[in-house]
């Protein structure tokens, strides 16, 4: 599905309870500053105030991606390209085993800078206990059927193809029979198949049909005439509908996607 203009009323409710996207209302910094330093006020404004400057999309993709998981009970959560983003420390809050896989300034390609001295700093901060493991997913050395949701929100449109296909591999590899990878991918308005440009600044446009038929998993959720890529998808119709969707400040649509690993038989 591509996100919508309009903020389902639990989504709202839970970026109101977390302080996401960016951080607990923080109206009277200037006036409060005085009383306390920069470190203390992040502190005070939550895990979502610690990296703020993504695009406004994230008001959607963060709530959606925490329904889509469907988390019952503690579990053991990959996030792919978490940086320092928040919702790592939101999920560990809520009790569970959450590692963050993020090579920082050392991707190949966008890099973030995330590093264990700052990882630790936060996890102090904010009572947590996440790992980083500060490297790419092929060579995190995680087990075998260790994990049972892995996230990844607006990080694989920055990966090459071969990049994104190991991420794929290894995903399947990671998930235990019935697990879920719930990912977003930024659609740029300004590349094809809405233009002729290929690839900005930020990445590309993926093939999300591409991508389902190489990672061995099934398609959970996502809405087919939504999704770059399947022969549903009609970059015109979706034109013709832009006020329905949420554009970022960045000017990106959201496609939200659940894959899920087969159970056993």
């Amino acid at each position: 599905m591509l996100a919508p203009v309009l903020l389902p009323e639990n989504f709202a409710a839970w970026n109101r309870a977390h302080g996401a996207p960016r951080g607990f209302d923080r109206p009277r910094r200037a006036l409060l500053r005085r009383f306390y330093s920069d470190e203390a006020w992040l502190r005070l404004a939550g895990p979502f105030a610690v990296q703020p400057g993504n695009n406004s999309t994230r008001r959607f993709e963060y709530p959606w991606a925490v329904h889509a998981a469907a988390l019952d009970r503690p579990s053991d959560i990959v996030e792919l390209g978490g940086s320092l983003a928040g919702l790592q420390f939101v999920l560990a809050r809520l009790g569970h085993r959450v590692t963050n896989v993020d090579p920082g300034l050392e991707a190949g390609g966008l890099g973030w800078p995330v590093d264990q001295a700052s990882l630790a700093k936060l996890n102090s901060w904010f009572g947590t206990a996440v790992r980083l493991a500060n490297t790419t997913l092929d060579r995190a050395a995680l087990p075998d059927e260790s994990a049972d949701v892995i996230f990844s929100i607006s990080v694989l449109e920055h990966l090459t193809e071969d990049e994104l296909a190991s991420v794929m591999d290894h995903a399947r590899r990671i998930l235990r029979p019935g697990g879920r990878f719930v990912f977003t991918l930024d659609l740029f308005l300004n590349l094809a198949p809405f233009t002729r440009r290929q690839k900005n600044e930020y990445g590309t446009n993926k093939d999300v049909r591409r991508m389902l038929e190489s990672s061995g998993l099934e398609l959970a959720a996502g809405d087919r005439a939504e999704l770059n890529g399947f022969p549903e998808f009609d970059a015109a119709r979706v034109q013709e509908n832009l006020e329905k969707y949420l554009i970022g400040s960045y000017p990106v649509l959201t496609q939200c996607v659940v894959l899920r690993k087969p159970a056993r038989a």
